[in-house]
């Protein structure tokens, strides 16, 4: 089928639609023109009047029919829409002959019959066409070139008044192309904000529809760890061996960094869809990158029975500009999902890195895994988030999909991309392509390794820790309490401010977001009088983790910042790198 008809079949459709409700108005005017032959002294035209009249009308009614039915099969379509328009010209044709008839008839009340018959069917063709252009002036094409004819029909018997008749014609003909392009626009309007109103009405179901999957999904991953939690939670404080206490203590902690990831991916997420997303720019190495990746899941494959291969050791370090700390996050995302996914066998890493122009560096990161591989059904929503590959995966490994989705527009924001493919015999493998700056080449610092559970020597810390919720303020008192610190709480930031005005403390840890006044108004405060602590160092810490809300909390005063939930660690080195600032 053309592209011509194919561009008319919905806008047939609506005049099918007009055109079908009009046929007893006009079997009326059939009769009703009938009926002025006869007093015009033409009986003789009678029955030509009449078989051509009621069989256009029986056509039209034929081929409108298919589209008022939607009964239009795919094989017929082209010679439907041909033949729906032959009818629509002949019914306007056989209607303009009529009036060309009585107009020549010379009898004004005859002449005024033709006038209205032209004038509702030119209107009528108005809006039977408002829809589309080729529909109206394919109708009004009869109508105009009878109205055409009117003054040469005239000039033999009334010279004077051709003029003026011409001139009437050509405004008529003028304001009724002027009424269809405004009803035009208007029509085009409407439909546009109607075709709107459908779509923003779908995006909002799908919106509202994926946020309901992704609290189900949520809920039922937070269940699992939870439900660890309390277990172990409950053996400790019923009373356990010191080998169950060293256990139950592991279940805690794995149990509390898979709630920890879980919060990091729709945290990350969240910001990725809100365009607030930023990433760091310095040199590393990406080679380095890689086998600190792999040395932290090693112990993980081993477990399962697996081979963990890194890049092999003569292959140079390859230093480039970018943000190592979102490199690793895709390095991990993708070999936890390996080492969930294999069973048995060898995960590989490869790394390919290679000038490219403009100084910077072509690196391919692949990982291969011999898994069960993807399905051609599951690749195409590998990356979607809150999407698993199956819902025999979701129920085998759980997880809520997110680590891919996030991954994808955390290599895109990098300006690469990250895709995957099955394997040449199983499994699947992960492409990550990056083109980045060309970085100089660092001395590695040599890192601090703290024995695990070891509790650092800050020294003993006056430490006033301000926090309206009574579980954080027992959980801050828990794990402050090996330090050996003198801590003293806070409900709110007045009752801090209040505390800071008669007693002098080495370190405020100071919650962000509280009732009344907040932390960083209570910083504030703090700095702008001269009080006992107005130069004590203050730790922020708060779930906002997006850089404006950290910069804020920065502007208001605070020297040090965590995010929670509070990694002990990072609590610690936070508390020492304020001791150190004390101490100068």
């Amino acid at each position: 089928m053309s592209p011509f008809l194919a561009s008319l079949l919905p806008h047939l459709r609506v005049n099918a639609t007009e055109r079908y409700r009009q046929v007893y108005s006009r079997v009326g005017l059939t009769a009703l023109l009938s009926w002025a032959l006869s007093l015009i002294g033409r009986a003789d035209l009678i029955p030509l009047w009449l078989a051509a009249s009621l069989s256009v009308q029986a056509l039209e009614f034929f081929a409108v029919r298919p589209f008022v039915k939607d009964r239009l099969p795919e094989r017929h379509l082209q010679a439907r829409i041909v033949l729906m328009l032959v009818a629509m010209v002949a019914m306007a044709s056989v209607h303009a002959g009529a009036v060309l008839i009585f107009w020549q008839s010379g009898q004004p009340p005859l002449m005024a019959l033709a006038l209205m018959v032209l004038v509702g069917g030119a209107l009528n063709n108005v809006a039977s066409g408002v829809d589309s252009r080729p529909l109206f002036y394919l109708g009004a094409t009869p109508y105009a070139l009878s109205m055409a004819a009117m003054p040469a029909l005239a000039w033999s018997s009334a010279h004077e008044q051709v003029t003026i008749l011409a001139v009437c014609v050509g405004f008529f003909m003028l304001a009724v192309h002027t009424i269809w392009g405004r009803m035009h626009n208007d029509r085009r309007a409407v439909v546009a904000a109607r075709e709107e109103a459908d779509r923003r009405r779908v995006q909002t179901e799908e919106a509202l529809s994926e946020r309901t999957a992704m609290a189900a999904i949520v809920s039922h991953e937070l269940r699992t760890p939870l439900s660890a939690i309390l277990a172990g939670a409950h053996m400790i404080r019923t009373g356990t061996t010191p080998a169950q206490t060293r256990a139950t203590a592991d279940l805690i902690v794995d149990a509390g960094h898979l709630m920890t990831g879980l919060l990091t991916d729709m945290l990350d997420q969240a910001k990725i869809e809100a365009r607030a997303m930023s990433l760091e720019n310095r040199d590393f190495d990406v080679l380095g990158a890689i086998r600190d990746a792999t040395r932290f899941w090693s112990a993980n494959a081993r477990a399962k029975g697996l081979t963990l291969r890194e890049p092999p050791g003569e292959q140079p370090s390859a230093w480039v500009r970018g943000d190592p700390f979102r490199l690793r996050q895709i390095l991990n995302n993708l070999l936890s999902n390996a080492v969930k996914f294999t069973e048995e066998g060898v995960i590989t890493l490869r790394l390919h890195a290679q000038p490219a122009e403009d100084g910077r560096v072509r690196v391919v990161v692949e990982v291969e895994d011999s898994g069960p591989g993807i399905t051609e059904d599951a690749m195409s929503r590998l990356f979607t988030p809150y999407t698993q590959a199956s819902q025999e995966t979701a129920r085998t490994y759980g997880g809520t999909g997110l680590g891919l989705a996030v991954s994808r527009q955390l290599a895109r924001l990098m300006g690469g991309e990250l895709d995957a493919r099955p394997g040449p015999e199983r499994g699947a493998i992960f492409r990550l392509a990056l083109l980045l700056p060309a970085g100089q080449a660092q001395e590695a610092p040599r890192p601090i390794v703290q024995p695990e559970g070891a509790t650092p020597d800050i020294g003993a810390l006056r430490i006033l820790a301000v926090d309206d919720h009574e579980v954080n303020r027992r959980t801050l008192a828990l794990v402050l309490e090996p330090l050996g610190v003198e801590l003293t709480t806070a409900l709110d930031g007045l009752e801090a401010l209040k505390q800071l005005e008669t007693q002098a403390f080495d370190v405020v840890l100071m919650d962000v977001n509280m009732p009344g006044l907040d932390g960083r108004e209570a910083t504030r405060r703090l700095r702008a009088g001269r009080g006992l602590n107005h130069d004590t160092p203050v730790i922020g810490f708060s779930a906002g983790v997006a850089d404006d809300e950290v910069q804020a909390c920065r502007e208001a005063g605070m020297t040090d910042w965590l995010a929670k939930p509070l990694d002990i660690r990072a609590l610690y080195a936070a508390l020492d790198r304020a001791r150190s600032k004390t101490a100068a």
